[in-house]
């Protein structure tokens, strides 16, 4: 099959191209800037929001969205009619369920635009019948490339300790990279699936403090964990918001350590053979 790949710079990326031209796919990946050429793989500078520069991708069987999914409005219609294109796979959140009552308006907001951005894909889709898989992830790490477990062991590195809220007895089911890139794979193999969502978590449920107390050990530092009020957490936090690196934090961060964020993936294990493997970072 024809696979086309936008957003591919990506962490998942990373692990779903080569995946794709070792299975016999031929493959064409797209970047907003020039990309160094890969084996197996057609790179394209295209941006999203740009549907005349889609004008040169050509044909396509399958479209796989690593990007956000509010960027797909402005070339779905030239992707559905002109490229051909009969199934989407399209990456959204578990945040779609979890940020949905923040405090944060910030996140509230990004858990609308998920919702609204899936409710549009599926009519779309519906309308011209095109497949379409929307997969919901839960935490994803990928060490280095993440913004969630990469930034508390660059803390933990710097600092030698971890500040924590209520305990850490948040539950969590952190999913590595690589197995979502597996998930792609799997439901392409499967011609027969429908169109359905599916939210796709971590082959392993710990506590927030566990998932830390495995970040210590991973880079050998003995687990000092404070105890921290939410009040001081919160003020910490939007402090941290100061410097270029950490603006993706929102002091509801604080609240979320301490709330359960697990999701079964059973639905998607039985419809297309999916199996995480346990947080190892």
């Amino acid at each position: 099959m024809r696979v086309l790949v936008t957003g591919a710079t990506s962490m998942i990326g990373d692990f779903l191209l080569p995946r794709l031209h070792r299975a016999g796919h031929e493959v064409m990946a797209t970047s907003r800037r020039e990309h160094p050429p890969q084996q197996g793989v057609r790179w394209l500078r295209l941006d999203l929001s740009q549907p005349k520069d889609l004008v040169g991708v050509g044909q396509a069987d399958v479209w796989i969205n690593l990007t956000s999914l509010s960027l797909l409005r402005p070339a779905a219609e030239c992707m559905a009619e002109r490229m051909g294109v009969r199934r989407i796979i399209a990456f959204s959140s578990t945040s779609k369920f979890t940020k949905a009552d923040a405090r944060s308006s910030v996140d509230r907001r990004f858990a609308r635009e998920l919702r609204q951005s899936e409710d549009w894909l599926e009519a779309f889709c519906a309308e011209r019948d095109i497949r379409v898989n929307i997969l919901r992830p839960t935490m994803i790490y990928c060490r280095g490339r993440d913004k969630n477990i990469t930034t508390i062991l660059k803390f933990i590195e710097h600092f030698g300790f971890f500040p924590l809220v209520g305990g850490g007895r948040g539950l969590r089911q952190p999913v590595h990279a690589e197995d979502l890139a597996m998930a792609c794979l799997q439901i392409l193999e499967r011609h027969d699936l429908p169109s359905r969502g599916y939210n796709l978590s971590g082959g392993e449920i710990l506590s927030y403090r566990q998932m830390v107390e495995r970040l210590f050990r991973l880079v050998d530092r003995p687990v000092r964990i404070v105890p921290v009020p939410l009040f001081a957490f919160r003020w910490s936090i939007a402090l941290a918001r100061i410097l270029p690196g950490y603006r993706f934090l929102t002091p509801d961060m604080a609240c979320r350590i301490m709330k359960d964020m697990v999701f079964s993936h059973r639905a998607a294990s039985r419809d297309f053979g999916y199996t995480p493997r346990p947080f190892r970072p």
